[in-house]
């Protein structure tokens, strides 16, 4: 293997701006960005970029699925199998997910993933595991029967059911005895996320003291109000979440979701405030419709761009990373530097990795994407310096 890599005929995407410089990867990592005049040691590979993009290789810190599977059915080889095929559209690194467990099951269900990850050495990094429940005010697609109480105790099993990988963990924090919990899983520096949340607005400050630090899929099961019959506008949860600067909104960008000029008023915060998800189900990625058992009793089907249950309730996405930074690029009429803050570097610093991952910069992991500039799609995708997805 090549360790020495010059990568010219570039235009690398940083967290400061577009730059038309040469990469240099030393192995794994990013080594220095060059001026394409300045001279080096003739021991270097050149590599021509093709006069395409080099934008940060994306982190899906949401993710329930893809293709053939689901990850919270912790099916032998879902995430092995998964981070080979995620690289074919710009993952470089992710959180498999899981959904409300149900209680008798959730240390074999977790245990069973977390070994899983322990087999995924090829491919897209699996960070580690992102639990989107117990503990919900309002369940959305998530099965009721399965939602719990938080607490001490419970903060512990799922520590241990996750040995050691547990990265984030979403709850709706007014629930009695958030506070302890949540404590308690911050001291092992898991991201504590508010979703599923009837919360009162005037407690989010409360709960950033707390600990949470993110929002999972912003605007969605979370409750928003009208102004009333006087015209005064009451403040919501989302205007109190948008308002609290230690909390991190993430979007599930598909213009489904969240209206595109909802995504479009977000883009306009500071950019560590803002990150792309997915919350891809089984089938994300498919060419054809795909229909399966979300949790028994409830079938899903994801076609024509969403993933929804038999009453059109959501139930996830079918949305890609690839797909999402291009319609955040859309929508949000920003520049692709602040796109990739979105997709990479700040998903990258809710799980506590930003400083080996996530950005264009030196002394980072070599984990990136080769984008055409004319309808950014992927060219190519390196993961520790070494292509792992080319396109045909």
């Amino acid at each position: 293997m090549q360790h020495k890599q010059r990568f010219t005929n570039v235009t690398l995407v940083t967290p400061y701006g577009e730059e038309d410089k040469d990469l240099l990867i030393d192995g794994d990592k990013i080594v220095d960005i060059l001026n394409p005049n300045e001279n080096i040691s003739d021991d270097w590979k050149i590599i021509d970029g093709q006069n395409n993009f080099i934008f940060p290789g994306m982190i899906d810190v949401l993710q329930h699925g893809f293709l053939n599977y689901l990850y919270g059915h912790a099916e032998e080889n879902c995430t092995v199998d998964n981070s080979k095929i995620l690289p074919s559209v710009g993952v470089t690194g992710f959180l498999p997910s899981t959904p409300c467990l149900p209680p008798e099951k959730t240390k074999t269900l977790l245990n069973a993933l977390s070994n899983d990850i322990d087999k995924a050495k090829e491919g897209a990094r699996v960070l580690g595991i992102h639990s989107e429940g117990p503990c919900f005010a309002l369940p959305g697609a998530h099965d009721p029967k399965n939602l719990r109480n938080p607490s001490v105790s419970l903060a512990e099993e799922l520590l241990d059911a996750c040995q050691g990988k547990l990265k984030a963990l979403t709850l709706a924090p007014e629930m009695n005895g958030s506070e302890e919990f949540i404590k308690r899983l911050k001291k092992e520096n898991i991201s504590i996320h508010l979703g599923h949340s009837g919360a009162n607005p005037i407690d989010v400050p409360k709960f950033a003291d707390w600990g949470v630090d993110a929002v999972t899929h912003m605007y969605d099961a979370l409750p928003t109000y009208p102004p009333d019959d006087t015209g005064v506008h009451v403040l919501s949860l989302t205007d109190a979440l948008i308002a609290e600067t230690r909390i991190a909104l993430g979007v599930i960008c598909d213009g489904i979701h969240v209206h595109p000029q909802l995504v479009e008023l977000l883009s306009h915060l500071p950019t560590d405030r803002v990150f792309l998800e997915t919350d891809s189900v089984k089938g994300a990625g498919s060419p054809v419709p795909v229909k399966f058992e979300f949790f028994p009793g409830r079938w899903c089907t994801v076609e024509k761009g969403k993933a929804s249950t038999y009453n059109g309730l959501l139930a996830g996405s079918s949305l890609t990373s690839i797909e999402a930074l291009q319609n955040y690029y859309k929508f949000s009429k920003k520049t692709l530097s602040q796109v990739a803050i979105a997709a990479s570097l700040v998903p990258a610093r809710v799980i506590g990795l930003e400083n080996i991952m996530g950005s264009i910069e030196k002394n980072k992991l070599a984990d990136f994407i080769l984008l055409q500039k004319d309808n950014l799609e992927i060219s190519e995708t390196y993961i520790a310096g070494k292509s792992v997805y080319k396109s045909e």
